[in-house]
């Protein structure tokens, strides 16, 4: 979330909410229209900051499902190796990192 795209929004609602204000009590209508303009122009930009989040998070979550089917690929690999060469070492160890891909996947599954 920009902080800064936050509080631009918050200022232009506000100046919007002044102007239409001042246009009420003036008997203007165009101040009153102008200040309107400024409030939707104030969501826009605040539904633009909630999208660029959106966007952060799915990034994020896409990239923490590349890690888990690495693991899970990963461990898998070992674990065979293990298996062909009569290793319960290295079966263990390849069964863990598919336990660790199949957490990192439930993680994302609980955001």
């Amino acid at each position: 979330m920009s902080i800064e795209g936050r509080a631009k929004a918050t200022a232009k609602n506000i100046e919007g909410k002044v102007q239409e204000g001042m246009g009420n009590v003036a008997g203007s209508n165009a101040d009153r229209h102008e200040g309107q303009a400024k409030q939707a122009e104030a969501d826009v930009r605040n539904s633009a900051e909630d999208l660029k989040d959106k966007a952060g998070d799915l990034a994020e979550g896409a990239k923490e499902r590349v890690k888990a089917a690495a693991s899970k690929v990963a461990g898998k690999a070992e674990e065979m190796i293990g298996n062909a060469t009569d290793d319960p070492t290295k079966v263990a160890e390849g069964r863990a990192k598919q336990v660790e891909g199949n957490a990192r996947n439930a993680k994302e599954d609980l955001r």
